[in-house]
């Protein structure tokens, strides 16, 4: 953890919660009632000092990452020495207290809910991502088979997802293959904001980077990847229009469909050192 960043550690969380249902099984014939393990859904509130607060419908664990990660995506901040402080509620463990360190030069909307599902807001996000994000560098290259083989370690991490099948993972990943911050969370946009926290929370450099990602990519998930300055997107889904139109401007390579033995691969190919060898 980057040492000028005041922190403190929260308790572990609970991801998921034991419920009774009836399970409906026409293979086996009567109903029978069990028990399962669901993921956990909670409102937390992320309270940024002299900006606003910002409500979330998330998995309510890597609350710091999550929050660290939110700023930085929503450019509050262009690196983890921009924070000054982030601190899990003593009385209350869901509220994050974070402060900047120049809220003035902050354009974020205040008093903001983000949902499960929530990404980027509104038409003015979009432009100004558009707008302000550069290309990315071109420096990452790796093969098909590390291409693949990341999205298997990305699964073999998801333990919430093995005992709910209701989250989402994400992670971001060296040229060499080794996955370097993770994250679970419900929502697809709370994962990566955790992932990316977490990375700058163990100042990980980014630039160069790849992320992996457990669902479909939209484009918000790009332009927090190019904010990030990651280079290449590995999906195990697919891909709107719209990522791979950005993926495209921006310099990204995006790859959707990432399953074993095969992966589809959208936009700047040439980082796959030896997938043309293949054609």
């Amino acid at each position: 953890m980057t040492d000028n960043v005041e922190t403190t550690t929260p308790q572990t969380a609970e991801t998921s919660c034991r419920i009774e249902l009836v399970r409906v099984d026409e293979r086996s014939g009567a109903p029978q009632r069990m028990t399962d393990q669901v993921v956990v859904e909670d409102v937390i509130t992320i309270m940024v000092r002299d900006v606003g607060s910002f409500t979330f419908l998330c998995t309510p664990a890597d609350l710091e990452a999550l929050a660290v990660g939110f700023a930085y995506s929503e450019g509050m901040i262009d690196s983890i020495d921009d924070i000054v402080n982030v601190a899990i509620g003593k009385a209350d463990p869901a509220t994050v207290s974070m402060q900047v360190a120049d809220p003035s030069g902050v354009a974020t909307k205040r008093n903001m809910i983000v949902a499960s599902s929530c990404g980027m807001c509104g038409a003015r996000g979009i432009d100004k991502a558009l707008s302000q994000t550069p290309p990315c560098g071109r420096t990452l290259q790796i093969t098909r088979h590390s291409l693949i083989a990341v999205t298997e370690q990305l699964q073999s991490m998801q333990d919430v997802f093995r005992r709910t099948g209701g989250s989402h993972a994400s992670g971001i990943f060296t040229p060499d293959g080794r996955i370097v911050a993770f994250a679970e969370d419900l929502g697809r946009h709370n994962s990566l904001d955790k992932a990316i926290g977490q990375a700058l929370l163990n100042g990980q450099d980014m630039a160069g980077c790849g992320m992996a990602l457990s669902g479909r990519v939209t484009f918000e998930m790009v332009a927090k990847a190019a904010r990030a300055r990651v280079e290449l997107i590995a999906a195990v889904s697919a891909p709107s229009s719209f990522a791979i139109e950005t993926a495209e401007r921006w310099n990204m390579t995006l790859c959707g469909f990432v399953r074993p033995g095969r992966a589809n691969v959208y936009t700047h190919p040439d980082r796959i050192l030896d997938l043309f060898e293949a054609l």
